[in-house]
C-alpha cells in the first residue's frame, strides 16, 4: 500500500493564475506560505517560512481562481510531487509541486481584505474541492454536502 498526500495550513502568497490547458482543462497555480516557529540558542523566537506551488484543476481551479486571493488563509489538501529540470543558465533545480484535490478557505468575511470573499447561511468555513479526478488523482472525498467538514486533527 502506498500514499502520498499533504495537508498544508498557510497563507496564499500570491493571487491565483488561471490558464488552460490544450485539451481545455483549467488549471490555476499559486504559492503558499506555511510557518513554523523554533526557539533559538539565545531564547529568541525564530519563524521559518516554507513556501509550496499549489495547482488545482477544473472544479476547484474554477473555485480557487474566484475566491482565493493573496494573503488569505487556507487549508490546502493534496498530492506532493517533486521534479527537477535545468535552468536557463544551465544549473539544475528541483521544484516542489502539490496538486489539491481539495481547498478550504479559512479566513471569513470581515477578516480579510476581499469583500466578495463566499460565506455560508451557517458561517462555516468554504470547502471547494472536486470529486471529479484529474491528472490521473483518483479523488474520494465521501462529501456529499455542500457544508465543510471539520479538520482532520
Amino acid at each position: 500500500m502506498s500514499l502520498n498526500q499533504i495537508l498544508l495550513i498557510g497563507n496564499c502568497g500570491s493571487d491565483p493564475e488561471m490558464r488552460y490547458t490544450p485539451n481545455g482543462a483549467m488549471v490555476v497555480n499559486f504559492s503558499l506560505a506555511v510557518n513554523s516557529y523554533r526557539n533559538g540558542s539565545d531564547g529568541e523566537q525564530i519563524q521559518e517560512t516554507e513556501w509550496f506551488r499549489i495547482a488545482c484543476w477544473n472544479k476547484t481551479a474554477e473555485s480557487v481562481n474566484q475566491f482565493l486571493q493573496k494573503g488569505q488563509k487556507c487549508f490546502v489538501e493534496g498530492r506532493f510531487k517533486s521534479s527537477s529540470y535545468v535552468a536557463n543558465d544551465g544549473s539544475q533545480r528541483q521544484t516542489n509541486e502539490v496538486t489539491a484535490f481539495r481547498v478550504i478557505f479559512l479566513d471569513r468575511q470581515g477578516d480579510s481584505s476581499s469583500p466578495d470573499m463566499p460565506t455560508n447561511n451557517n458561517d462555516q468555513n468554504q470547502d471547494f474541492s472536486t470529486n471529479e479526478p484529474s491528472k490521473g488523482i483518483n479523488v474520494d472525498d465521501n462529501n456529499d454536502s455542500d457544508e465543510a467538514e471539520e479538520l482532520p486533527w
